[in-house]
């Protein structure tokens, strides 16, 4: 007799009302960031925390700290308060904010838009380039899928426990 494959369960917004912990991240853990101008971006959750990956490491470009690749050891310095704090001491600079791009030393940026580190002298370079741009792209229509697929699906949590942040 053969055993039959597991798989995850479908979860109903009843369900994830009722689940004590959050789940393992999936491709749905993403931040809304809301410009000035109301313009939307939807980036993920370890874009905006400044989370890359390294060779077998996970590293925080904020905090200057690594992690093992566990996805629970890089939720847990997501939400940690010290992170919190620092993430604050990193706003977006003005002139680049439609960009989402972060000061980290006088030589250093952070894109969240393209999860990466830019040195300050290609800055412009790379705001312009086409990569850059296709992930902005990227950025804007994720917004209005957001959009659509939270009115129109009860799969999905509320949009009130989605991380939103306004610039």
């Amino acid at each position: 007799m053969s055993i039959p494959a597991l798989r995850q369960p479908n979860l109903t917004k009843k369900d994830h009302e009722k689940t004590p912990f959050k789940l393992i991240p999936d491709k749905r853990d993403f931040f809304i960031v809301t410009l000035k101008g109301g313009k939307k971006l939807v980036v993920s959750s370890d874009a905006y925390h400044g989370i890359l990956t390294a060779g077998g490491f996970y590293r925080c470009v904020f905090c200057e700290s690594e992690m093992v690749l566990d996805i629970l050891c890089k939720e847990r310095h997501k939400s940690s308060q010290n992170h919190r704090k620092i993430l604050e001491n990193y706003p977006h600079v003005e002139e680049y904010k439609e960009n989402l791009i972060r000061k980290i030393t006088a030589s250093t940026n952070y894109c969240t838009v393209c999860n990466v580190i830019v040195l300050s002298h290609f800055l412009q370079k790379h705001v312009l380039a086409e990569a850059h741009i296709k992930e902005l792209n990227k950025a804007l229509t994720r917004a209005e899928s957001y959009k659509e697929r939270i009115s129109q699906s009860d799969e999905y949590p509320p949009l009130s426990n989605y991380n939103k942040n306004k610039i």
